[in-house]
């Protein structure tokens, strides 16, 4: 028998059932992450985040032409996702802060690499 075949090497000894189900799960994980990074300027905020801490103003102006509502929407969204940590500095006045979660950072990471592949491959087209 092939070495590649094996029931314990091709998840035969797992049912059908079983091998689609962790597939679908699989999926939905990708699926999920790639519905948060392909809106409008999500990936940009994270790039940016990475730099350093900012204020809603300095990232508006970091972005080039975010719109304040679409801006804010989007923070809320990353917020949610755990990727950004808004912090509220109780000064006069008041300001927030956002800043890149652990999360964040290393997400950040994959977008590097993300933009590695695509200056490779984007001049061969």
């Amino acid at each position: 028998m092939d070495a590649g075949l094996s029931p314990t090497a091709s998840g035969a000894n797992r049912s059908r059932a079983a091998r689609r189900a962790a597939a679908q799960r699989s999926e939905c994980a990708a699926t999920a992450a790639l519905n948060v990074l392909g809106q409008k300027w999500v990936m940009r905020i994270i790039r940016v985040l990475g730099d350093r801490t900012q204020r809603f103003c300095e990232l508006q102006d970091a972005l080039g032409g975010a719109n304040s509502a679409t801006l804010s929407q989007r923070l809320k969204m990353l917020e949610d996702e755990g990727l950004i940590e808004r912090r509220a500095i109780s000064a006069v006045p008041p300001w927030v802060e956002y800043s890149l979660t652990t999360k964040g950072a290393d997400l950040r990471g994959a977008i590097a690499g993300i933009d590695r592949w695509a200056d490779r491959w984007a001049s061969t087209q």
